[in-house]
This record gives C-alpha cells, structure tokens and sequence, in this order.
C-alpha cells in the first residue's frame, strides 16, 4: 500500500469502529481546493492537510455512508465473491467496520501486504486476524499466506485506496507506486476485477485538478459517502 506519508495510527484491524451504515455531518467534507492544475508532490500534501483537517467522527460518517452504498451494490452483484480491501491508517477512510461488514456477507477479503521494490501481495482478512509487523513499511498486516496478482483471477472487486480521483477516473495515489504496479500486472488475468476507488467526498474532483502520468492507472469507478461515479460501463451493464 502507499502508505509511507501518512499518520502512522492505524484503524482497521481491531474491530473497535462502528458497524456500517450511519450517517455523520460531512461538515468540512465538502472542502476541495479551488486551484489550478496541481504537480503531484502539491496535491498531496494539500489532500493530506485535508484529510488531517477531518474530525474522527467526520471520517467515520463518511466511512458509514460509503458503505451503504457499496454493501447493497455488492449483494446485488457478487454475493459471498472475493473483494480485495485495504487494512486503513491515519486519517484515511476507516475501513474496520467495512471489511468486518463484508467478510460478515460471505465475501472473502483480501487485503495488501507490501513487499520489497514496492510490489503487492495479498492476505485473507477475517476478523481478529492475527497482524504483524510489516516488513517495509510502518504499519501491521495480517500474518498467513501471501498470494500474488493471480489471486485476483475470479475476484469480483478491488477497492483501490486513493488521495483523490478526478472525473476522469485519474487516481492520486501516496507516491510509492505499488498500486499502479499492481493494476498492471492484472492485464495478464483471463478476467480483470472492478477497480473502484475509495475516497472521501471532498476528494472526488474535477477533471485535471492534479497531474496525471501515461504510467499511471485509471480506475474504473469511484464510490464516496455520495454514492458511486463509473469511469467506463457500469459493471454488469
């Protein structure tokens, strides 16, 4: 995962949020910078400030609401499928009540293990997961057997963590890397997941409001507290 700039306090993992499907006042939420195209180092430092800026319950509010959406959309679509999640930290979205939520569905979840030259594996999630320390960067991951990119021949969703994503389906990520290497690497599989961002709702943009590279990978959608955007054809449509 991207995650070697944030706040180091982890909140997913311990099963300690609420369950999902609350709503909070999204308060500073709304709170995007009016600016002209931002270079990458700029728009990230202004969407951590952002983030940082988020009360806790404003977080998990928007957390809430996001799975309300994302809940329903999934029963619907994958009942008891595979999605890959993400074991959140700091100030991003938190995301304990959500992996709990989805592995309490049936789902298998699969979160990201960072691996040396900043790849990606994954492990099962389940709650009280035994965590360890991660070997590359400074936050727990979940202990067991790791599997590669072809674990993700037959899942049906990723959720793809994100600083930001624009209207035209570009995603900001933290700058290691990792996840474009790993979008990549799912070209080779028979039948590629859904890549759906996650992010707050203030982090949803217009088009061209932060570089994007030809390197870099697009998602397919994105899901906030305000519901779901589709970049290409809507899954299933």
């Amino acid at each position: 995962m991207e995650h070697l700039s944030e706040d180091q306090d982890q909140t997913a993992g311990r099963g300690t949020e609420p369950g999902i499907g609350g709503t909070a006042d999204r308060g500073t939420a709304n709170r995007s910078p009016a600016l002209e195209k931002m270079d990458k180092e700029h728009a990230r430092a202004t969407y951590r400030g952002l983030r940082r800026a988020l009360s806790p319950a404003e977080r998990l509010g928007q957390a809430d609401a996001l799975g309300g959406h994302l809940l329903p959309w999934l029963a619907g679509r994958a009942a008891g499928g595979t999605v890959a999640g993400v074991v959140s930290y700091g100030a991003e979205l938190p995301t304990a009540g959500l992996l709990a939520a989805l592995h309490g569905a049936g789902h298998r979840v699969l979160v990201p293990i960072c691996e040396p030259e900043r790849r990606l594996s994954w492990a099962d999630w389940y709650p009280d997961v035994p965590m360890q320390r991660c070997a590359v960067a400074p936050i727990d991951e979940p202990a067991g057997p790791r599997f590669g990119a072809e674990v993700m021949d037959g899942a049906d969703v990723v959720l793809v963590p994100a600083l930001a994503v624009d209207r035209d389906g570009a995603r900001l990520g933290q700058g290691g890397g990792y996840y474009d290497r790993f979008i990549a690497s799912l070209d080779r599989l028979d039948r590629r997941p859904v890549l759906l961002a996650m992010v707050y709702a203030h982090e949803f943009v217009p088009a061209g409001t932060f570089e994007y590279h030809m390197l870099d990978r697009k998602v397919d959608g994105v899901v906030t507290a305000d519901g779901f955007t589709w970049f290409s054809p809507r899954p299933g449509h």
